[in-house]
């Protein structure tokens, strides 16, 4: 049997991560700069210029998957997206989630990308189980029996960088790398420390209060984002750094879901 290829796109506040899996294989993957505004004129433009550098054709895409966490971003990308592909765009939803229980009181307002984090680890059998999403923000997604918890949002270490540089005069922006010491005897180290180690610190003791409250000391941590592979090597509580955590919940909604996208002919783009 030909096993076709899923395309999928996960639109974050300050990157969008394009996707494309052969069955639950990655075999493309890029990295975008999420502009301000876009159309779907644009966003088309992007979608060829990837293809080109792939040896998957779009004649070879069977479905199409969407999670954005800007509202903005989602009618270009479903138009540019059926458009180029001819495919119906499923579009990560609490709707359209394959029946993910939500204990939210208004799941619609439960980030879809928080949603695909834990519809992976609900296929690959867990039950319970914390995801650490790090980008802009970062996310703290809980799994608890099967089904979407809630969790906690932070301050991501990018932003938090920005805040600093911008409300203190003599701070500058620096690269962010790990310091050799927690105790650092210059100005820009100072700030890597504070925001790595003390962003590590906050991880920690987040991670151990969580446990708490679930009442279970081994569930199993999991990282994913900008910023995952950066910490997790250094966070005794992370377990497993996942960089295509969040397209694989993608990729399930794209193959199984139900929902797909129904935009009216408003626009003259594409």
């Amino acid at each position: 049997m030909k096993i076709g290829h899923t395309f999928v796109v996960d639109v974050g506040n300050s990157h969008t991560v394009v996707g494309i899996f052969r069955g639950n294989k990655v075999v493309n993957h890029w990295r975008l700069t999420t502009r301000t505004q876009t159309t779907a004129d644009e966003v088309l433009n992007r979608i060829a210029g990837l293809l080109r550098f792939s040896e998957v054709t779009r004649d070879q895409i069977t479905h199409v998957g969407l999670s954005t966490v800007v509202p903005s971003h989602e009618r270009p990308w479903i138009k540019a997206l059926e458009f180029f592909i001819k495919k119906p765009v499923q579009v990560v939803t609490a709707k359209n989630c394959l029946g993910l229980c939500i204990a939210y009181p208004n799941p619609s307002s439960a980030g879809s990308d928080r949603l695909a984090n834990i519809l992976a680890l609900r296929e690959r059998g867990y039950q319970n189980a914390i995801v650490i999403d790090m980008g802009t923000a970062t996310t703290f997604d809980v799994m608890k029996d099967g089904g979407f918890a809630g969790g906690l949002i932070i301050p991501g270490i990018s932003a938090s960088l920005d805040v600093l540089t911008e409300k203190a005069a003599r701070l500058l922006p620096v690269t962010i790398e790990w310091p050799d010491h927690v105790i650092a005897d210059n100005t820009d180290d100072a700030i890597r420390s504070g925001l790595l180690y003390g962003f590590l610190a906050e991880l920690e003791t987040l991670i151990a209060q969580i446990k708490k409250e679930l009442g279970k000391d081994n569930v199993p941590v999991f990282a994913t984002g900008g910023w995952g592979k950066t910490i997790a090597k250094r966070a005794p509580s992370i377990g497993t750094y996942d960089p295509y955590l969040t397209l694989d919940g993608i990729r399930l909604v794209a193959e199984r879901g139900n929902g797909a996208a129904i935009l009216d002919d408003e626009g003259d783009d594409v």
